[in-house]
């Protein structure tokens, strides 16, 4: 399979948004590098951060990136998609022989007179993910300049100076029998809470007084009988085993005897099915309980321990 220019030129699109630094092989390699949001004084825009593109025409050792891209799109081998490349890099050079190498989506190519490549890049790119799309601000300069005074109001009429005072006198002498009377209305109505609230508070302790001096009789009560629940202590269904006896005497020496090194809940078993008595070190509810313990008591120079459940 040979790739052909527009499908490797979009395969190197696609990894510049994702990487800094995209090599062919025997070509050379793109870059891209993030420019900071800028103002363009002259067209009056404001332009998003981006990632502009470049070229070095040095860096043509093979870093793997697009190679692998290739390999894994395409469904082939590594090193096919490097023997693609190959040719494709052969193809771009004798472009650039005969003048001008149009690389789609990326830029052109030229040669200048000392033979080295000179390379444009596509207008309007930007590889910057984060303003994907981002268009330029128009943005016009704020001319601040002195604020105008503000008209004066046309007048429509003027109150003669003595009737402009005397209209003021009734006004605050209105205002004052007002606020007389409302003080007046307030007093009267808290003056009438406060009575009825003594009033009430007489009725509530003669109430108390009634009641305290009454007898009730309610004759025989039936007695009344509560049954609490039985504490109930988990079932201690595992069992960390020390050893098995026929003799039920020697089952009770062996308990015994891992009682006075520690072991305060070691105990005698009752009577298996095969007639044998068998003494555990502790009992425990949970099987891992039971065998986390089984691990200690092991390390603990008992080698022949094992977890059994009644």
């Amino acid at each position: 399979m040979y790739i052909c220019v527009m499908e490797l030129s979009t395969h190197i699109h696609y990894l510049l948004y994702r990487h800094d630094c995209v090599t062919i092989p025997g070509f050379g390699a793109f870059l891209v590098e993030q420019k900071a949001a800028y103002y363009d004084a002259v067209n009056q825009l404001y332009f998003p951060p981006s990632k502009v593109l470049s070229f070095n025409e040095t860096l043509q050792s093979n870093d793997g990136t697009l190679a692998s891209h290739l390999a894994k799109s395409y469904g082939i081998s590594y090193e096919r998609a490097v023997m693609d490349m190959h040719q494709q890099t052969i193809a771009w050079k004798e472009s650039l022989q005969k003048g001008k190498l149009s690389i789609p989506t990326l830029g052109d190519f030229v040669l200048n007179s000392e033979g080295k490549m000179v390379f444009t890049p596509e207008t309007g790119l930007n590889f910057l993910v984060a303003s994907y799309a981002l268009p330029e601000v128009p943005a016009q300069p704020i001319s601040r300049t002195i604020a105008e005074e503000p008209a004066k109001q046309p007048v429509y009429f003027e109150l003669e100076q003595t009737k402009s005072r005397r209209v003021v006198g009734y006004a605050v002498i209105a205002a004052s029998v007002l606020a007389l009377f409302a003080i007046g209305s307030n007093s009267y109505i808290n003056q009438q809470a406060d009575a009825q609230w003594e009033s009430e508070q007489v009725l509530r302790e003669q109430a108390r007084e009634q009641a305290a001096l009454s007898v009730y009789d309610l004759g025989d009560l039936p007695t009344l009988k509560i049954a609490l629940p039985k504490k109930t202590e988990p079932v201690a269904g595992f069992h960390v085993i020390a050893g098995s006896f026929r003799n039920e005497a020697n089952a009770q020496k062996l308990a015994a005897a891992l009682q006075r090194k520690g072991y305060s809940g070691a105990q005698k078993l009752g009577h298996t099915s095969q007639g044998f008595y068998q003494v555990s070190f502790a009992s425990f509810p949970t099987k891992r309980e039971a065998y986390n313990a089984m691990a200690d008591i092991k390390r603990d120079n008992y080698p022949d321990a094992w977890v059994t459940k009644k």
